[in-house]
């Protein structure tokens, strides 16, 4: 599994969440709730990769081995 995989799987199951809030509080809070954890896993994707050695390329982690 890429990490490109891995992304799409994190990001459906944050919007069945999203989802079932907007049940409950609504579509705007729902929204509020999507963006602010997207902001948050890709600010841990980004700065969470590793920094690249002189002669290496940077290469993205992966979050789920298995």
């Amino acid at each position: 599994m890429t990490d490109t995989d891995e992304r799409i799987l994190v990001y459906m199951a944050l919007t069945v969440i999203c989802a079932f809030v907007a049940v409950f509080a609504g579509a705007t809070a729902a929204g509020f709730t999507f963006i602010q954890i997207a902001a948050v896993i890709e600010a841990l994707f980004w700065f969470g990769l590793p920094k690249p050695g002189p002669s290496e390329h940077r290469q993205h982690r992966i979050l789920f081995n298995g």
